[in-house]
């Protein structure tokens, strides 16, 4: 297998992984045996940290249509604005409201 492969499959798990975790679903087996498996390329040298990144990145955005940073941020906001009793999250439709 070479690098391009490894990738690939890695980016395959991972687009299984957030799937799932749109649809509020978990599946720690799938989620730990993807982590093991970019774990061990960059461990034997086959993948470099910045290409596990890129991947996963590239995934996310694939499943999620923002990238990680987004998401996080706009999540992070939201649930603040539900902590504070800011209204205007209700205003929000709720795809996108409970859209994980």
């Amino acid at each position: 297998m070479n690098k391009d492969e490894y990738l690939n499959h890695c980016y395959n798990e991972l687009v299984a992984v957030f799937r799932l975790s749109k649809h509020n679903k978990k599946d720690d087996k799938l989620k730990y045996r993807t982590e093991g498996f970019i774990h061990a390329g960059k461990m034997l040298g086959l993948i470099s940290h910045e290409d596990a990144l890129a991947t996963m990145e590239k995934a996310h955005v694939f499943v999620f249509g923002e990238k990680i940073q987004s998401r996080q941020k706009r999540k992070s906001a939201l649930k603040a604005a539900i902590e504070k009793g800011d209204d205007t999250y209700i205003d929000v439709p709720a795809y996108e409201r409970f859209d994980n």
